[in-house]
C-alpha cells in the first residue's frame, strides 16, 4: 500500500502517543484539541487502522500504534533535518565581487579572509577581470561590487588611492633611452592599459609593433621576464624579473591613475557600510600605509 503521511499528523500522533493524552498534546503543540482529534482521524482513515484506544482516562497506543509509533518519529526526524539544512541555506546571502588581476595576488586573498571571519553568513563570489569589463558587469547587474582602475582625471567621484601606472621591461634587458620601433607586449582587447600604451606612444610619434598578446596578466609578466618586449602596468608591487622604465626619458610620461570601488544600482544590503569598510581598511593596509 503507497500513502503519502503529513508531517504535522505525525507530529500530533507521536505527542498524543507520550502524553497519553489529546489535551495535553494539544496545549504542547499549540493546537486545539479538535484540530489534533482531526489529524489523528485522518491518519486512522489513510492507514485503515485504529491508532489509540481509550483506557482509564488515559489515551493508549494500539498494537497498530505501536508498529507506527518509531518510524513516526524517524520520519519527523528526517523532514525536520532537511528543513534545516535549507533553512541554513536560505540565510546565508551571496556578495558577488569584482577584482583586477592586478591586485589578486596581495589584497584579494586577505579580502577573502577578513569577509570569512566578519560575514560568515555571506558567500563571497569573485569575478577577476579587466576594469572596463567589470563595469560592464556593474551595469548589467552581473555583479554588487567591484575595484576599478582609471584615470585619475576621468574619475569623477573621490578615488580610495592614486596609483601610478609604469613601463616595465625585464630587468636582464638593456633599454637605450632613444627608443625606437618599440616592442610591446599587451593584454588582448579590450583592454585600457593596451589602448594607453599605444595611444601615448603614436602622440609622441615613437613606431611600435606587438610581439605578444596575453589573455591573463602571469602569462603577459612572463613574456616581459623573458624579455620579448616591454608592457605598460599598475605599480602595485615589485615584481621579480621586472624593472621599471621611469629613466628613459623619451618614453611618453603616463597620466596618473586611481582606484576605487563602483556599486550596482540598487544594491543596499544592512552590511553595505560595513562591507565597504572592511574592503577599504584592507587596500589601505596593504597598498596605502605599505607605501609611507
Amino acid at each position: 500500500m503507497r500513502v503519502n503521511l503529513d508531517v504535522q499528523s505525525l507530529r500530533s500522533f507521536i505527542k498524543v502517543g507520550e502524553t497519553k493524552s489529546f489535551t495535553r498534546a494539544a496545549e504542547a503543540l499549540s493546537l486545539t484539541q479538535p484540530a489534533i482529534s482531526q489529524q489523528i482521524k485522518r491518519l486512522e482513515d489513510l492507514l485503515g487502522v485504529e491508532l489509540f484506544v481509550r483506557e482509564n482516562r488515559q489515551v493508549l497506543l494500539t498494537v497498530e500504534g505501536e508498529r507506527l509509533f518509531g518510524y513516526a518519529k524517524d520520519i519527523v526526524i528526517c523532514n525536520d533535518k532537511v528543513g534545516a539544512l535549507f533553512e541554513r541555506a536560505e540565510k546565508r546571502e551571496i556578495l558577488i565581487v569584482g577584482m583586477p588581476e592586478h591586485f589578486c595576488e596581495k589584497v584579494l586573498p586577505k579580502i577573502i579572509s577578513s569577509m570569512a571571519t566578519h560575514f560568515p553568513k555571506i558567500q563571497m563570489v569573485v569575478k577577476v577581470a579587466r576594469s572596463g569589463l567589470l563595469l560592464d558587469a556593474i551595469i548589467e547587474g552581473k555583479i554588487d561590487l567591484c575595484l576599478v582602475i582609471d584615470e585619475l582625471e576621468k574619475m569623477h567621484e573621490q578615488p580610495w588611492h592614486a596609483l601610478s601606472v609604469r613601463w616595465f621591461a625585464s630587468d636582464s634587458v638593456d633599454m637605450v633611452d632613444k627608443p625606437h620601433d618599440i616592442p610591446l607586449a599587451l593584454f588582448k582587447p579590450p583592454c585600457g592599459f593596451r589602448s594607453l600604451a599605444i595611444r601615448s606612444l603614436e602622440e609622441r610619434g615613437i613606431k611600435w609593433h606587438c610581439v605578444y598578446e596575453s589573455e591573463d596578466l602571469i602569462s603577459l609578466r612572463s613574456a616581459v621576464q623573458a624579455g620579448v618586449g616591454i608592457t605598460l602596468l599598475p605599480f602595485v608591487a615589485q615584481v621579480s624579473g621586472l624593472k621599471s622604465l621611469e629613466g628613459i626619458s623619451s618614453l611618453p610620461v603616463l597620466p596618473q591613475f586611481a582606484v576605487m570601488p563602483k556599486e550596482r544600482a540598487g544594491w543596499n544590503p544592512v552590511y553595505r557600510r560595513e562591507v565597504l569598510e572592511l574592503i577599504r581598511s584592507v587596500w589601505v593596509a596593504e597598498y596605502v600605509n605599505a607605501s609611507l
